[in-house]
């Protein structure tokens, strides 16, 4: 009898740690970020690549340009580029 509670009990567990400790989404967040002052005035950026859609604003000479959406490696590489208004996590779609 004393076997079976065990059982159970740890099954329980099992099922309770599954819920418990879900793996991450890795659907990008749709939420646009701001670049902070901090960021902007790194001098160097890690290599890790965690790709962010920036949103890019073109200069134009003679009419205003609507901005682009630029692919970064990282948040550090698309804020240091004072163009880059926003980004969000995940690269960008076409």
């Amino acid at each position: 009898m004393n076997k079976y509670i065990f059982i159970a009990v740890v099954l329980f567990l099992i099922v309770a740690a599954s819920l418990f400790f879900k793996k991450p989404s890795l659907e990008p967040a749709l939420v646009d970020l701001t670049c902070y002052d901090i960021q902007r005035s790194a001098e160097v950026c890690s290599d890790i690549y965690e790709p962010v859609c920036a949103t890019v604003n073109i200069q134009c000479v003679t009419t205003p340009c609507d901005p682009i959406e630029e692919t970064y490696p990282n948040d550090c590489n698309a804020c240091i580029n004072p163009l880059v208004s926003s980004y969000r996590l995940g690269v960008c779609g076409n």
